[in-house]
């Protein structure tokens, strides 16, 4: 037992000799070598396997969004076949749009390519925030841990929102952080640095919300509570605050007043309106689910219940380690800037899996930007069994010896490389293999002459409509079909072309199914 209370005292002392601490815990890769190593790992949890297959799910609608952008040359509203769609702003469509510009089109590639871009950043992000307090090493280890789970396996790289969103709350939340350091300086300088730290914070805030509306309820829903807890909620109405949000809503208010300036008010509103409701009035959300026949299969408090558990399971197996730094003894271990680092996490997760637990919405994706919490908990967890920094209060408790410890983190990331491979060259390929929607989407260019519109009316496969990669209309029914003695193509469902008009005739062109499996018909319709 003496050997145990001890062990921490001579970990103070031998700490601050950085060779000791370097050769008990990890590799002597070199300073000048772990920003390269970490943007190798980087790159190859990223960018390997972005054209392994066809657009999936979602992806699809991002996609396709984001073509209409190139054909149009309006990045200004989102459009789904004609029609304006403000469930999510227009920053993820724009980032695909840039990075297919070179191309010239949307492939599968350029799609996914900010997803891969944005987790890049993330993770140089945490790599700098964890070097500026504890090292580089120890911001090596935090930037290894940062993406290994579940949830970054299946969403990064996708052309999904939910890297780009994770990017700017990360970003809003570091450079909070170093407004907050900036803030305990009493120098001019510093006082120059806070504004322009604050201002760098809020302009990620409105990257975010220009991804997706949700980014403020992140962003404050770590600051509030991590300012509450330091006893700075004061900062909330200080000038660089107000002024860096004025900036900031600014920008957001210039997006929306153009958009609202090409499709009007009403349409603006009535999405955003909607879809805000069904995320936090539960009466909404189950009007949506019923409209869009689906039940949900679990009372509202046990939902509420299980939630955090899925959040807990999509973090495995970080989020493990990270329920180790809940103690408060291991508080108490950190110095200033430590302590600063860990109260920031722990603000960043717990609030947010209350509140995104209590809202009747639980997809656990939508959670994503809390995800980088529960990573920087266990980096912790980690830096402290590797003995990368000095420990500030001796505290007598089990822990693993570093090189031990070493060894085990070096297992763990040799075992996610190796789930990486095994996921882009056996379950992504094994994912609904009879989708084709590639080639279902250019069996339908064959058959409709370039040039002609395609209508639809209530078909939903946006995989197919992608790989088409034609102008597509959507109408309110076949009353809306311009008259024209040429003839028109339509998209149908089964029950459309079951009861379809008899007055204005139609012939079935091509038979197909969805990706769903359900059967379509291209009919070609001639005059009434």
């Amino acid at each position: 037992m003496s050997s145990l209370i001890a062990a921490p005292e001579r970990r103070g002392t031998e700490a601050l000799s950085p060779s000791f601490a370097v050769s008990r815990s990890l590799p002597n890769l070199g300073s000048r070598l772990l920003l390269p190593a970490l943007l190798l790992y980087s790159g190859f949890l990223f960018f390997y396997g972005l054209t392994k297959a066809e657009l999936y799910r979602t992806e699809n609608l991002r996609a396709i969004i984001a073509a209409d952008y190139l054909r149009s040359g309006n990045w200004i509203v989102p459009k789904l076949y004609g029609e304006p769609l403000f469930t999510k702003p227009p920053g993820m469509y724009v980032a695909i749009a840039l990075s297919s510009l070179p191309h010239g089109r949307v492939t599968e590639l350029t799609a996914r390519l900010p997803s891969a871009l944005a987790a890049t950043i993330t993770v140089l992000l945490f790599y700098w925030c964890f070097r500026r307090s504890f090292g580089r090493r120890a911001g090596f280890v935090a930037a290894l841990i940062l993406p290994a789970s579940l949830m970054w396996l299946d969403k990064v790289p996708t052309a999904e929102i939910d890297a780009l969103q994770t990017a700017w709350v990360a970003g809003a939340i570091v450079c909070l952080l170093r407004a907050l350091e900036a803030e305990e300086t009493s120098e001019v300088r510093a006082s120059r640095a806070v504004s322009a730290w604050w201002l760098a914070s809020l302009l990620c805030v409105a990257g975010g919300v220009l991804t997706k509306w949700t980014a403020p309820a992140f962003f404050y829903g770590a600051v509030i509570p991590l300012l509450a807890w330091r006893g700075q909620l004061h900062l909330l109405w200080s000038r660089q605050h107000l002024l860096s949000a004025a900036i900031a809503g600014g920008l957001c208010c210039i997006w929306i007043a153009a958009a609202v300036t090409q499709t009007g008010w009403d349409v603006f509103y009535d999405t955003v309106s909607r879809e805000a409701l069904q995320r936090l009035s539960r009466s909404h959300h189950e009007e949506a689910m019923q409209a869009m026949q689906m039940h949900e299969h679990l009372p509202a408090w046990a939902d509420v219940l299980i939630h955090p558990v899925r959040i807990f399971a999509a973090n495995l197996p970080w989020s493990a380690f990270a329920l180790l730094a809940l103690r408060p003894s291991f508080l108490r271990r950190w110095d200033a800037k430590g302590k600063l680092l860990l109260q920031a996490f722990h603000c960043w997760v717990w609030p947010n899996v209350i509140f995104w637990s209590v809202i009747p919405e639980h997809a656990v994706r939508h959670s994503f930007p809390l995800f980088p919490g529960v990573a920087g908990l266990a980096a912790m967890v980690w830096i402290d069994w590797l003995q990368l920094v000095p420990i500030q209060t001796p505290v007598a408790r089990f822990t693993p010896a570093p090189g031990r410890a070493a060894v085990a983190l070096a297992v763990l990331m040799c075992a996610w490389l190796v789930t990486k491979i095994v996921f882009v060259e056996a379950v992504i390929p094994a994912r609904n293999p009879n989708r084709a929607p590639h080639a279902k989407g250019a069996e339908l260019a064959a058959v409709v002459p370039e040039g002609e519109m395609l209508y639809l009316f209530h078909l939903k496969d946006e995989g197919i409509m992608f790989y088409y990669g034609r102008p597509v209309q959507r109408l309110a029914g076949p009353d809306e079909l311009p008259a024209t003695a040429d003839g028109l193509y339509c998209i149908l469902d089964e029950p459309e072309w079951r009861q379809w008009n008899p007055a204005r005739p139609a012939q079935a062109l091509l038979h197909l199914q969805d990706e769903q499996g359900a059967p379509i018909v291209l009919v070609r319709v001639g005059s009434s």
